[in-house]
Protein backbone atom coordinates (compact mmCIF):
# COMPACT_ATOMS: atom_id res chain seq x y z
CA UNK A 1 0.00 0.00 0.00
CA UNK A 2 2.73 2.37 0.66
CA UNK A 3 4.67 1.89 -2.87
CA UNK A 4 1.08 2.10 -4.27
CA UNK A 5 0.10 5.74 -2.16
CA UNK A 6 4.34 6.93 -3.45
CA UNK A 7 3.33 5.82 -7.09
CA UNK A 8 0.43 7.93 -6.80
CA UNK A 9 2.14 11.11 -5.60
CA UNK A 10 4.94 10.85 -8.39
CA UNK A 11 2.52 10.30 -11.07
CA UNK A 12 0.79 13.33 -9.97
CA UNK A 13 4.09 14.93 -9.40
CA UNK A 14 4.83 14.00 -13.16
CA UNK A 15 1.34 15.42 -14.01
CA UNK A 16 1.95 18.67 -12.81
CA UNK A 17 5.57 19.21 -14.36
CA UNK A 18 4.22 17.70 -17.66
CA UNK A 19 1.12 20.64 -17.23
CA UNK A 20 3.58 23.13 -16.21
CA UNK A 21 5.75 22.56 -19.68
CA UNK A 22 2.73 22.53 -21.88
CA UNK A 23 1.94 25.97 -20.58
CA UNK A 24 5.42 27.49 -21.29
CA UNK A 25 5.30 25.51 -24.25
CA UNK A 26 2.10 26.96 -25.57
CA UNK A 27 2.90 30.75 -23.86
CA UNK A 28 6.43 30.71 -25.97
CA UNK A 29 4.36 29.21 -29.51
CA UNK A 30 1.99 32.99 -28.51
CA UNK A 31 4.71 34.54 -28.08
CA UNK A 32 6.47 33.56 -30.91
CA UNK A 33 3.05 33.76 -33.35
CA UNK A 34 2.83 37.72 -31.55
CA UNK A 35 6.24 38.34 -32.74
CA UNK A 36 6.07 36.75 -36.27
CA UNK A 37 2.94 38.90 -36.55
CA UNK A 38 4.03 42.16 -35.21
CA UNK A 39 7.69 41.35 -37.61
CA UNK A 40 5.30 40.53 -41.31
CA UNK A 41 2.91 43.60 -40.20
CA UNK A 42 6.25 46.14 -40.27
CA UNK A 43 7.40 44.63 -43.28
CA UNK A 44 4.01 45.15 -45.27
CA UNK A 45 3.72 48.40 -43.79
CA UNK A 46 6.92 49.46 -44.74
CA UNK A 47 6.59 48.38 -48.17
CA UNK A 48 3.09 49.49 -48.47
CA UNK A 49 5.07 53.28 -47.58
CA UNK A 50 7.68 52.86 -50.07
CA UNK A 51 5.04 51.75 -52.66
CA UNK A 52 3.04 55.05 -52.39
CA UNK A 53 6.14 57.46 -52.76
CA UNK A 54 7.14 55.18 -55.59
CA UNK A 55 3.16 55.79 -56.95
CA UNK A 56 3.26 59.34 -56.22
CA UNK A 57 6.44 59.83 -58.08
CA UNK A 58 5.53 58.33 -61.40
CA UNK A 59 2.26 59.76 -61.07
CA UNK A 60 4.00 63.34 -60.96
CA UNK A 61 6.53 62.39 -63.80
CA UNK A 62 3.95 61.50 -65.95
CA UNK A 63 1.87 64.42 -65.62
CA UNK A 64 4.73 66.63 -66.31
CA UNK A 65 5.86 64.50 -69.56
CA UNK A 66 2.86 66.01 -71.10
CA UNK A 67 2.45 69.53 -69.46
CA UNK A 68 4.40 71.32 -71.92
CA UNK A 69 2.84 75.17 -71.13
CA UNK A 70 4.99 76.81 -68.56
CA UNK A 71 1.51 78.29 -66.83
CA UNK A 72 -0.31 74.71 -66.81
CA UNK A 73 2.72 72.93 -65.43
CA UNK A 74 2.70 75.80 -62.82
CA UNK A 75 -0.45 75.26 -61.92
CA UNK A 76 -0.24 71.31 -61.43
CA UNK A 77 3.10 71.77 -59.36
CA UNK A 78 1.47 74.42 -57.06
CA UNK A 79 -1.44 72.47 -56.23
CA UNK A 80 -0.20 68.87 -55.62
CA UNK A 81 -0.29 69.56 -51.64
CA UNK A 82 -3.75 71.20 -51.60
CA UNK A 83 -4.77 67.77 -53.83
CA UNK A 84 -3.60 65.50 -51.81
CA UNK A 85 -4.67 67.69 -48.27
CA UNK A 86 -7.37 65.22 -47.84
CA UNK A 87 -5.26 61.94 -46.65
CA UNK A 88 -7.31 59.68 -49.22
CA UNK A 89 -5.68 55.69 -48.63
CA UNK A 90 -4.83 53.58 -51.88
CA UNK A 91 -5.72 49.50 -51.12
CA UNK A 92 -2.77 47.14 -51.52
CA UNK A 93 -3.57 43.80 -51.32
CA UNK A 94 -3.66 43.52 -47.73
CA UNK A 95 -2.18 46.54 -46.60
CA UNK A 96 -3.14 50.35 -47.37
CA UNK A 97 -1.37 53.90 -47.90
CA UNK A 98 -1.97 57.31 -48.27
CA UNK A 99 0.60 60.03 -49.82
CA UNK A 100 0.44 63.52 -49.42
CA UNK A 101 3.04 66.10 -50.90
CA UNK A 102 4.40 69.31 -49.25
CA UNK A 103 5.70 72.23 -51.19
CA UNK A 104 9.33 72.44 -49.57
CA UNK A 105 9.61 75.87 -51.17
CA UNK A 106 6.54 77.58 -49.91
CA UNK A 107 8.47 77.01 -46.49
CA UNK A 108 11.64 79.27 -45.00
CA UNK A 109 14.48 76.97 -45.48
CA UNK A 110 15.90 76.79 -41.57
CA UNK A 111 19.05 75.85 -42.95
CA UNK A 112 19.77 78.36 -45.27
CA UNK A 113 17.87 81.79 -43.89
CA UNK A 114 20.42 84.20 -42.51
CA UNK A 115 19.91 85.47 -39.32
CA UNK A 116 17.75 88.39 -39.94
CA UNK A 117 15.56 86.59 -41.78
CA UNK A 118 14.83 83.75 -38.92
CA UNK A 119 14.36 86.27 -36.91
CA UNK A 120 11.70 87.78 -39.13
CA UNK A 121 9.36 84.81 -38.77
CA UNK A 122 10.11 84.00 -34.88
CA UNK A 123 8.99 87.61 -34.48
CA UNK A 124 5.45 86.93 -35.81
CA UNK A 125 4.95 84.99 -32.73
CA UNK A 126 7.25 86.67 -29.96
CA UNK A 127 9.08 89.52 -29.35
CA UNK A 128 12.35 90.66 -31.35
CA UNK A 129 14.61 89.87 -28.65
CA UNK A 130 13.82 86.11 -28.50
CA UNK A 131 13.10 86.02 -32.15
CA UNK A 132 16.96 86.88 -32.71
CA UNK A 133 18.42 85.01 -29.65
CA UNK A 134 16.48 82.25 -31.40
CA UNK A 135 17.51 83.51 -34.80
CA UNK A 136 21.45 83.47 -33.43
CA UNK A 137 21.26 80.06 -31.64
CA UNK A 138 19.91 78.00 -34.96
CA UNK A 139 23.00 79.87 -36.88
CA UNK A 140 25.29 78.57 -34.24
CA UNK A 141 24.00 75.20 -34.34
CA UNK A 142 24.56 75.33 -38.28
CA UNK A 143 27.88 76.81 -38.36
CA UNK A 144 29.23 75.28 -35.15
CA UNK A 145 30.74 78.89 -34.08
CA UNK A 146 32.84 79.06 -37.12
CA UNK A 147 34.02 82.83 -38.47
CA UNK A 148 31.04 82.72 -40.64
CA UNK A 149 29.02 83.66 -38.10
CA UNK A 150 30.13 87.80 -38.25
CA UNK A 151 28.15 91.32 -38.52
CA UNK A 152 26.48 90.83 -34.81
CA UNK A 153 25.58 87.54 -35.66
CA UNK A 154 24.84 86.90 -39.49
CA UNK A 155 25.67 84.08 -41.12
CA UNK A 156 27.94 84.27 -44.62
CA UNK A 157 25.69 83.17 -47.24
CA UNK A 158 26.04 82.17 -50.83
CA UNK A 159 25.02 84.20 -53.92
CA UNK A 160 20.81 84.65 -53.56
CA UNK A 161 20.79 84.02 -49.31
CA UNK A 162 21.30 80.29 -50.15
CA UNK A 163 23.81 78.29 -47.91
CA UNK A 164 25.40 75.94 -50.41
CA UNK A 165 27.29 73.00 -49.39
CA UNK A 166 28.66 69.55 -50.82
CA UNK A 167 26.70 66.06 -50.35
CA UNK A 168 29.02 65.22 -47.76
CA UNK A 169 28.28 68.76 -45.50
CA UNK A 170 31.18 70.63 -46.43
CA UNK A 171 30.48 74.19 -47.31
CA UNK A 172 32.95 75.21 -50.14
CA UNK A 173 34.70 78.80 -49.57
CA UNK A 174 36.20 81.11 -51.26
CA UNK A 175 39.36 80.13 -53.86
CA UNK A 176 42.50 80.16 -51.60
CA UNK A 177 40.03 79.17 -48.25
CA UNK A 178 39.87 75.45 -46.84
CA UNK A 179 36.56 73.90 -47.19
CA UNK A 180 34.25 74.45 -43.86
CA UNK A 181 32.48 71.79 -42.75
CA UNK A 182 28.39 72.71 -41.90
CA UNK A 183 26.11 70.66 -39.89
CA UNK A 184 22.74 71.30 -41.29
CA UNK A 185 19.81 70.64 -39.06
CA UNK A 186 17.81 67.35 -40.16
CA UNK A 187 14.19 68.04 -38.58
CA UNK A 188 12.61 70.56 -36.91
CA UNK A 189 12.27 68.87 -33.81
CA UNK A 190 16.31 69.62 -33.18
CA UNK A 191 15.31 73.06 -32.73
CA UNK A 192 13.58 72.11 -29.54
CA UNK A 193 16.78 71.15 -27.83
CA UNK A 194 18.92 74.48 -29.11
CA UNK A 195 19.98 77.01 -26.45
CA UNK A 196 17.08 79.39 -25.31
CA UNK A 197 14.71 77.71 -27.49
CA UNK A 198 10.83 78.37 -27.36
CA UNK A 199 8.89 75.12 -27.73
CA UNK A 200 5.21 77.56 -27.97
CA UNK A 201 6.93 79.61 -30.33
CA UNK A 202 8.43 76.82 -32.83
CA UNK A 203 4.72 75.59 -32.45
CA UNK A 204 3.46 78.04 -33.87
CA UNK A 205 6.53 78.52 -36.76
CA UNK A 206 7.06 75.18 -37.31
CA UNK A 207 4.11 75.02 -40.44
CA UNK A 208 6.25 77.94 -42.14
CA UNK A 209 9.75 76.38 -41.98
CA UNK A 210 11.25 73.69 -43.59
CA UNK A 211 14.82 71.85 -43.27
CA UNK A 212 14.35 70.11 -46.61
CA UNK A 213 14.37 73.47 -48.79
CA UNK A 214 17.29 74.22 -51.57
CA UNK A 215 17.62 78.01 -50.66
CA UNK A 216 14.65 79.05 -53.09
CA UNK A 217 11.01 80.32 -52.41
CA UNK A 218 8.26 79.50 -54.17
CA UNK A 219 5.96 82.71 -53.71
CA UNK A 220 2.96 81.27 -55.39
CA UNK A 221 2.34 79.10 -52.88
CA UNK A 222 4.37 80.90 -49.42
CA UNK A 223 1.86 82.23 -46.88
CA UNK A 224 2.35 86.10 -46.15
CA UNK A 225 4.73 85.29 -43.19
CA UNK A 226 7.08 83.33 -45.15
CA UNK A 227 6.93 86.21 -47.91
CA UNK A 228 7.49 88.42 -45.00
CA UNK A 229 10.77 87.15 -43.91
CA UNK A 230 11.85 85.44 -47.44
CA UNK A 231 15.35 85.90 -48.87
CA UNK A 232 17.37 84.50 -51.77
CA UNK A 233 15.84 83.53 -55.43
CA UNK A 234 11.75 83.71 -56.04
CA UNK A 235 10.24 81.29 -58.01
CA UNK A 236 6.37 80.81 -59.29
CA UNK A 237 6.80 76.84 -59.00
CA UNK A 238 8.13 74.10 -56.20
CA UNK A 239 11.58 73.42 -56.95
CA UNK A 240 11.46 70.70 -54.30
CA UNK A 241 8.79 68.40 -53.11
CA UNK A 242 8.62 66.46 -50.02
CA UNK A 243 6.56 62.96 -50.56
CA UNK A 244 5.19 61.55 -46.77
CA UNK A 245 3.93 58.24 -47.51
CA UNK A 246 2.72 56.14 -44.50
CA UNK A 247 1.49 52.41 -44.93
CA UNK A 248 -0.27 49.89 -42.82
CA UNK A 249 -1.39 46.64 -43.15
CA UNK A 250 -5.44 46.43 -42.34
CA UNK A 251 -6.14 45.30 -38.87
CA UNK A 252 -2.66 45.92 -37.58
CA UNK A 253 -1.85 49.33 -35.55
CA UNK A 254 1.81 49.54 -36.72
CA UNK A 255 2.32 52.33 -39.22
CA UNK A 256 5.57 52.88 -40.81
CA UNK A 257 6.38 56.68 -42.77
CA UNK A 258 8.51 57.38 -45.07
CA UNK A 259 9.57 60.89 -46.29
CA UNK A 260 11.33 61.32 -49.89
CA UNK A 261 12.71 64.57 -50.49
CA UNK A 262 12.61 65.17 -54.19
CA UNK A 263 14.39 68.36 -56.48
CA UNK A 264 12.33 68.63 -59.16
CA UNK A 265 14.74 68.16 -62.89
CA UNK A 266 12.53 68.99 -65.97
CA UNK A 267 10.00 66.03 -65.91
CA UNK A 268 12.00 63.95 -63.22
CA UNK A 269 11.73 63.88 -59.77
CA UNK A 270 15.22 63.33 -58.58
CA UNK A 271 15.65 62.10 -55.32
CA UNK A 272 17.36 64.39 -52.53
CA UNK A 273 16.87 62.47 -49.36
CA UNK A 274 14.95 60.03 -47.65
CA UNK A 275 13.74 59.20 -43.83
CA UNK A 276 12.02 56.60 -42.48
CA UNK A 277 10.43 55.78 -39.21
CA UNK A 278 8.23 53.56 -37.09
CA UNK A 279 4.67 54.88 -35.47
Amino acid sequence: MKRRGVALVLVLWLIVVLGGIAAGVVAGTRSSSSLAANLRARVVARYAAESGIEAMRAAIEDSLAVLSDSSTRFAYLNGLERETATGDSTVLGDSRFVVVVVDASARLDVNAAPVENLARLFARFTDAGRASAMARAIRLRIERGEASISRGGEASMSRGGEASMSRDGVRPGTPGDEPRTVFPIRTLDELRTLPGADARVLQLAAPFLTVYGDGTINRAMASDTVMAAAFGELRDAPSRLVLVSRGWMRGHPLTHEVQGVFAISNNRLVLVQWRERTL
